[in-house]
């Protein structure tokens, strides 16, 4: 809902003005259609102060699956010849992101306006990437936009499953690691300051793994709020970083060499580029367009600045395998497929298998994930035990062994 303020002329000709909460400019005229008053001006207000803060903390930006449903209502209501003003009004009434709502009353009123709707739509980026807009305009060109809406539904789902697939994957690393840091905090901080005690009072000497096991909780204990400042600190350092382009494109290109997980996520990324490219393509929209709008839509910059290279060298005259084989982001059983779809004239599809290739690897190496992770999680375990045992059980069998003696 928004406010509005309107000036109007009621049954007696006198000039009325006031403040009214509703959904669009229209709802405000009908409501004063209602109480007899002819709208002369309508005004939407803006937010200020309290209401930015609100609108900032409490309208985040729609879920990908919210997205897929508004494409699917979408393909439903053209298919059945509704005006699309009058579809974007359905759909924005089923609609429960905030954000989402206001964006498409705005495209509402552009409508209203005499927008073309790819127009109203390009002006909300944040919710409504390039290449949707793309696609949206190339349906309203050639009048499709049925089938537009039904490709960018079928795109915008698979690639909702791919993300999910790579969250999972992601997740059960990050939770096992997490696990170990706080019960590595546990042991240093409650448990071993109790051994340690208990060989003070003794007054044995120590081996230095023991002293320097000491150390650690020492600091622990006492310093642990410089402890936390160093963690919060580097996860404030390291989010600042990767917010610069250099810091971005950095990260964006590490994370396809992390141990296990990177393939996983290096897969993903080229499976959502083949797939918005096959899309693209398919619907006639020029090449370098297309690898324009995929750039922004496999969201990693590294990936984003070789869809760049290779954008300059077909404009050079390069073929498009030839500047796929120039960016190195492909291996060689891909550029295979794609210089056989060259040749066909069947690149879109030959992109759609690549994609379904990709996707699959991603789904069975996330179901293969935990078999993957646990030689590497074992060892972690084995070395924590081996330097507690050094540190803490070695004191304790050399006082055994002295007490044997006595």
């Amino acid at each position: 809902m928004y406010k509005f303020t309107f000036k109007g002329r009621n049954r007696e000709g006198k000039t009325v003005t006031g403040e009214l909460s509703a959904k669009s400019a229209d709802d405000v005229a009908s409501q004063l259609s209602q109480r007899g008053i002819v709208p002369l001006q309508v005004k939407r207000l803006e937010r200020t102060g309290l209401g930015r803060l609100e609108g900032l903390l409490g309208n985040p930006l729609p879920r990908p699956e919210e997205l897929v449903m508004v494409c699917r209502q979408m393909q439903t209501l053209v298919r059945s010849g509704i005006p699309m003003n009058r579809a974007i009004r359905a759909v924005q009434a089923g609609v429960q992101n905030k954000q989402l709502q206001e964006s498409l009353a705005q495209i509402s009123d552009g409508l209203e306006a005499g927008k073309d709707l790819s127009g109203c739509l390009a002006e909300h980026p944040k919710i409504f990437s390039r290449l949707f807009v793309n696609m949206v305009k190339v349906g309203e060109q050639t009048g499709h936009l049925e089938e537009a809406f039904a490709q960018l539904y079928r795109y915008m789902e698979l690639d909702y499953a791919t993300r999910k697939q790579i969250k999972s994957a992601l997740q059960y690393p990050a939770f096992l690691l997490a696990g170990m840091g706080v019960a590595l905090f546990v042991m240093t901080y409650y448990v071993m300051p109790n051994f340690f005690d208990f060989f003070a009072s003794f007054k044995l000497e120590l081996p230095w793994q023991t002293k320097a096991l000491m150390a650690i909780s020492h600091f622990v204990v006492n310093y642990w709020y410089l402890l936390l400042v160093g963690i919060v600190g580097s996860v404030w350092g390291f989010l600042t970083l990767i917010k610069t382009p250099k810091g971005e494109l950095w990260w964006s290109a590490f994370k396809f060499k992390l141990p296990v997980v990177g393939s996983i996520i290096e897969r993903g990324t080229l499976a959502r580029f083949a797939r918005s490219f096959a899309m693209g393509f398919r619907s006639g929209v020029p090449i370098l367009a297309v690898l324009e709008s995929v750039s922004q839509a496999v969201e990693n910059r590294y990936v984003s600045v070789k869809i760049r290279e290779i954008m300059r060298n077909i404009e050079r005259g390069e073929t498009l395998v030839q500047a796929a084989y120039a960016s190195k982001m492909f291996p060689p059983l891909v550029i295979q497929m794609m210089a056989v779809g060259e040749e066909t004239n069947s690149i879109d599809q030959t992109m759609q298998d690549v994609a379904v290739f990709y996707e699959q690897e991603v789904e069975y190496s996330v179901k293969t994930l935990s078999g993957a992770l646990e030689p590497l999680i074992t060892a972690m375990m084995g070395i924590m035990v081996l330097v507690l045992a050094m540190g803490v059980f070695v004191p304790l069998w050399d006082m055994i062994k002295g007490a044997s003696h006595h």
